[in-house]
C-alpha cells in the first residue's frame, strides 16, 4: 500500500513540480485566429481558387483583342513527270491578324458570366475563412474546458490528500478504523486517475487547436482565459443580417445569376459572327522575296451543330432551376439554425447563472464536510460525497461556458461575422 501511495505522489509531483514544466508562451483567442489566417492550408487553397477565378475574367476579356501570330516557313518540293524530275523550293514569312468585329454581345456576356462566378468564389472564400475561424474558436474553448478540468482534478487530489492525512491521524490515535484510511487511499487513487485522464484530454484538445490553426508542428503553448459575458442579441435582426451576409447563400445567388447569364450566352450562339483577318508578309522561291498582303472579311452563321446548342441551353436552364431551389433551401436552413442557436444560447446562459451559485454552494459544502471530519464529528461518506459533488458541479459549469461560447461562435459564422 505504501508503494502505491508513493507512486500516486510521484504522479502528482510530475504534474505540479515546475522542474517538469517548461515556460509556455500564452496566446489569446485573437492571436490563434491570426495565426490560422496566415497558415491554415484551407484558407491558402481558397485564396488560390479566387485568383484562378479572377484570371478567368481576363481570359474572357481576351475576346475583345485581336489575335496576332507570326509564321516563318521553308518548303522543298519534288515532282516526277514524263519530261523528267523537278525540284522546287519556297521561302515565306508573314504576320497574321484576326479580330472579332461583331458577335452580338457574346464576348461581353462571357465576361459577365466569369465576373459573376468570381463574386461567387469570393463568397465561398469568405465561407472558408469563417469556418476556419469557427474551428479555431471551438478548439480554443475546448482547450479552456480541458484546462479547467485539469485544475479541478488537481483540487480534488488536494482535498483527497487532506482527507487521507486526517484519516491516518485519527487511525493512529484510535479514533477511526483502518477502513477509513483504506477508503481515503482509494479515493486518492481515483482522483489521480482522473488527473491522468484530464491531462490526456488537455493534450488532445491542444493538438486539435494546432490543427485548426494550420500549425500542427507548433510548440506547445498556454491559452489566455477569455472573459465570459452574456451577449444581448436580437433574433430577428440577426436573421435579417444572415440573409444578407451569409456567404453560402450569397455564393448560391451569384451562381444562379451566372446560370441565367449562361442561358443568354448560349442563345447568342444562334447569331452570326463577323470577323476580319489580315496578313502581311513575303514569299518567293529565292531571295529577295516578293511582298504579299491579304485582307479578309467573314461572316459565319451556325446552321446545324447536332443540337449541341439546344442541349447547352437546357443545361443552363437546369442549373438556374437547381440554384433557385438551393437558394431557398439554404435560406430555410439559416432561419432554422438561427432559431435553434438562440434556444441553445439561452439554455447555456441560464445554466451558467445557475451553476455559478451551485459551484459556490458545492465548495462551501466541501469545506463544511472537511471541517466536520477534521473535528471528528463527520464521516468519510460525507467527505467523499462533497468532493464528488464539487467535481461534478465544476465540470458542469465549464461545460456550460464551453457550450455558450461555441454556440455564439456558430451564430457569428452563420450571420457572416468574421470577428
Amino acid at each position: 500500500m505504501k508503494k502505491r501511495i508513493a507512486l500516486i505522489f510521484l504522479i502528482i509531483f510530475s504534474f505540479l513540480n515546475p522542474l517538469y514544466a517548461q515556460e509556455l508562451k500564452t496566446l489569446s483567442l485573437q492571436e490563434c485566429i491570426d495565426i490560422a489566417l496566415k497558415k491554415n492550408p484551407d484558407i491558402l487553397a481558397s485564396k488560390s481558387t479566387v485568383e484562378k477565378s479572377f484570371f478567368k475574367i481576363g481570359e474572357a476579356r481576351s475576346g475583345y483583342f485581336p489575335e496576332i501570330d507570326l509564321s516563318l516557313g521553308y518548303q522543298r518540293t519534288y515532282q516526277e513527270s514524263k519530261t523528267g524530275e523537278e525540284y522546287s523550293k519556297q521561302y515565306s514569312g508573314q504576320i497574321n491578324l484576326t479580330q472579332t468585329l461583331f458577335d452580338f454581345g457574346k464576348t461581353s456576356k462571357q465576361v459577365q458570366v466569369q465576373e459573376e462566378l468570381y463574386k461567387s468564389t469570393q463568397w465561398q472564400d469568405k465561407d472558408t475563412l469563417l469556418q476556419t475561424i469557427y474551428n479555431v474558436k471551438e478548439a480554443y474553448f475546448s482547450v479552456l474546458k480541458a484546462k479547467k478540468q485539469k485544475e479541478t482534478a488537481l483540487e480534488v487530489i488536494r482535498q483527497s490528500k487532506r482527507h487521507l492525512d486526517l484519516a491516518k491521524g485519527f487511525y493512529e490515535v484510535g479514533l477511526k478504523p483502518k477502513i477509513e484510511v483504506t477508503k481515503a487511499e482509494v479515493e486518492l487513487s481515483n482522483a489521480t486517475l482522473n488527473l491522468i485522464t484530464a491531462e490526456k484530454q488537455l493534450s488532445q484538445a491542444l493538438l486539435n487547436l494546432k490543427v485548426a490553426m494550420g500549425a500542427v508542428d507548433m510548440q506547445d503553448f498556454d491559452i489566455r482565459q477569455e472573459e465570459y459575458a452574456v451577449r444581448k442579441l436580437d433574433e430577428k435582426e440577426l436573421l435579417d443580417i444572415a440573409i444578407e451576409r451569409n456567404p453560402q447563400l450569397q455564393a448560391i445567388k451569384f451562381n444562379k445569376q451566372a446560370s441565367i447569364s449562361t442561358e443568354e450566352l448560349v442563345k447568342k450562339e444562334y447569331m452570326p459572327k463577323f470577323t476580319g483577318s489580315a496578313s502581311y508578309g513575303y514569299l518567293n522561291e529565292d531571295f529577295p522575296l516578293d511582298k504579299k498582303w491579304t485582307l479578309f472579311l467573314q461572316m459565319s452563321l451556325p446552321l446545324f451543330s447536332g443540337w449541341s446548342t439546344t442541349y447547352k441551353l437546357k443545361q443552363a436552364k437546369a442549373d438556374t432551376t437547381y440554384y433557385s431551389y438551393k437558394e431557398d433551401s439554404i435560406r430555410q436552413q439559416i432561419t432554422s439554425q438561427i432559431k435553434n442557436l438562440f434556444v441553445q444560447l439561452k439554455e447555456a446562459s441560464q445554466k451558467i447563472e445557475t451553476l455559478k451559485i451551485a459551484l459556490k454552494q458545492a465548495k462551501e459544502n466541501l469545506d463544511l464536510a472537511m471541517g466536520r471530519y477534521e473535528v471528528g464529528i463527520g464521516s468519510s461518506i460525507e467527505v467523499v460525497d462533497a468532493i464528488v459533488l464539487y467535481e461534478q458541479t465544476n465540470t458542469q459549469y465549464w461545460q456550460a461556458i464551453y457550450d455558450y461560447n461555441v454556440t455564439y461562435a456558430q451564430i457569428q459564422k452563420t450571420v457572416g461575422w468574421a470577428e
